[in-house]
């Protein structure tokens, strides 16, 4: 354990050298800026209207964010020969892979974590409401990254890095996808086909309880659910991360 959280602190400082977290405490200042705006002039707080743009962008961060973590995690140090460095240790590739993806989690988790503190303290400051659920709105979208961050870090062990945008760009529209969409196609066969593959995926929607709170504002969404979909999470991304371990065990260097 300690073998994987060193590989971990070196991913964290090494994006540290990088300013990613001032970026996003920077980013995170402009979402404070912009959200303080919504009384200027005498516009009113419009509290739905924050919750679906906030949750939203917020969302949209996080899977940007996932996405330009993954591409980059593994395949350069293999390109610039750095993780023989690593290997040359006794320390092995599951150590490795396992130790990089939780130092790079580690800034969707400080995300995450800022801007539901952000968002939570601008709707209390408007409206004197503690909406605790932001935490697990955001949570559940914070599960959904990761997942898209251990699949972008399988694709990047074997396809360079514009491939690697698109297919996870193509899973996370498939997974956005409802059945029903993908039931609607005339071919018979390749309905079939995308419809196994659609029960294999993980279904985004699931993690999405974003309009629940939108349009039903002060009114609980069930615990359990969120507690369920949260397992559903993380049972996907132990899933995708022993898929990726396995092969990059297989791998070539």
């Amino acid at each position: 354990m300690n073998k994987i959280l060193s590989i971990a602190k070196y991913t964290i400082d090494f994006e540290f050298r990088r300013f990613l977290p001032h970026t996003i405490l920077f980013l995170g200042i402009i979402f404070v800026g912009i959200s303080s705006t919504f009384n200027f002039f005498g516009m009113k707080f419009q509290e739905r209207v924050f919750y679906d743009i906030s949750l939203t962008l917020i969302g949209i961060f996080l899977l940007i964010l996932a996405i330009s973590l993954g591409i980059s995690n593994i395949s350069q140090e293999i390109e610039r020969k750095i993780i023989y460095t690593f290997l040359s240790k006794p320390l092995s590739r599951d150590q490795y892979f396992i130790g990089k993806f939780l130092g790079t989690s580690f800034f969707l988790i400080f995300a995450y974590i800022l801007f539901s503190i952000e968002t939570f303290l601008i709707v209390y400051f408007y409206t004197k409401k503690a909406m605790f659920i932001i935490f697990a709105a955001l949570g559940l979208q914070l599960i959904k990254s990761m997942i898209i961050l251990a699949f972008t870090m399988l694709l990047s062990i074997f396809v360079s890095s514009p491939i690697n945008i698109t297919l996870t760009l193509l899973f996370y529209v498939f997974c956005e996808t409802s059945v029903l969409y993908v039931s609607t196609i005339s071919e018979s066969i390749l309905q079939k086909i995308l419809l196994m593959i659609k029960l294999l995926l993980p279904y985004f929607d699931y993690f999405n309880i974003n309009q629940g709170i939108v349009f039903s504002a002060g009114t609980p969404i069930h615990p359990l659910y969120v507690l369920f979909a949260f397992i559903y999470g993380i049972a996907y991304l132990v899933f995708f991360l022993t898929i990726s371990v396995l092969i990059f065990n297989k791998k070539e260097l």
